[in-house]
């Protein structure tokens, strides 16, 4: 009977220790999950500005997609109007202080996001429209752990892709710095 009780006593311990582990690991992940959210991507407004729900306005992270009135503008805000408009996608944003006061911003205060949505696998919507040569990379609002964007450009750059022919390079100059 002793070790019957001895046993549970160590079952026990070993319950509160792990119950203490799993809050320890959650406090820590909690300020990570909360930079990524869900949301119905209600409107697209541009290439890379995209409405999310009633509200919430946001640029793609580290890419500058051509206005709409541009060559390939009108086009991408075509493409992603039909691979966004309407699904829900996850949202991560980048902040310098990881609050919610210091999520970065553009210049007319919308917050920088970075879509991620299923297509028979998870993609990252920014990246995909740096493959396709539908965007290039802001480097003003590039976050460090988003280097790899500028591969993802040089890629679709030496593939001629999209914005990238020749043709639109020469004819745009509000586009490119």
């Amino acid at each position: 009977m002793l070790e019957s009780m001895s046993v549970s006593k160590e079952a026990i311990m070993f319950a509160i220790k792990k119950k203490k582990f799993l809050l320890i690991l959650l406090i820590c992940l909690l300020p990570v999950s909360a930079l990524a959210n869900t949301g119905i991507v209600k409107k697209v407004l541009n290439g890379d500005l995209v409405q999310i729900g009633d509200t919430f306005i946001a640029r793609l992270t580290g890419i500058k997609a051509p206005p709409q009135d541009e060559i390939w503008g009108y086009k991408i805000y075509d493409f992603t109007k039909k691979e966004l408009e309407g699904k829900t996608v996850k949202l991560f944003t980048w902040t310098t202080d990881n609050t919610t006061a210091g999520i970065v911003r553009d210049e007319n205060g919308h917050p920088f996001i970075e879509i991620g949505y299923w297509k028979g696998e998870y993609l990252s919507f920014n990246e995909v429209l740096l493959k396709k040569g539908y965007a290039r990379v802001d480097r003003k609002y590039l976050p460090e752990n988003l280097k790899h964007y500028n591969n993802l450009e040089k890629e679709a750059k030496e593939k001629g892709l999209g914005i990238w022919e020749k043709e639109y390079i020469n004819w745009s100059w509000n586009f490119f710095p």
